[in-house]
């Protein structure tokens, strides 16, 4: 009885989550797979490890694919790649640059090294907040 008299307190205390829908533009082929991560501000952006929230979703059109993820409101940033031939990682020529599409929250374009949180940090506080991700050619 006392665990859920706390859950139900703990849950009025909880902020509640929204929908953020993200509309990935570029497509440029109808195959594989999108590789989605969004990333809290303690977690190391666009690493080695996964983050606690991501999705994989299959491409089967050229076309402008939208997704939505429920998330607490707050700060995060978004990293994605579309995994054309479906290995499970984003391909890479020898110096390390993509082969395959990707790209950032606030459409950022790194320069000469990945990108930092900052660089694509937006702010969830809206409920159906929608962003949009151009991929890269």
């Amino acid at each position: 009885m006392l665990v859920w008299i706390v859950s139900c307190l703990l849950g009025w205390f909880a902020e509640p989550a929204m929908i953020l829908n993200i509309e990935f533009t570029n497509i440029q082929k109808g195959q594989g797979k999108l590789w989605i991560a969004i990333y809290k501000p303690e977690e190391k952006f666009a690493g080695k490890e996964k983050p606690n929230t991501y999705k994989i979703v299959e491409v089967k059109a050229a076309a402008p694919q939208n997704v939505a993820f429920e998330l607490s409101p707050g700060r995060y940033a978004l990293a994605v790649y579309h995994d054309l031939n479906s290995n499970g990682m984003l391909d890479k020529n020898f110096v390390g640059i993509p082969k395959e599409p990707y790209g950032f929250s606030k459409n950022f374009r790194p320069k000469f090294s990945a990108p930092k949180f900052e660089d694509c940090e937006f702010v969830l506080k809206d409920p159906g907040q929608k962003i949009s991700v151009k991929l890269t050619d």
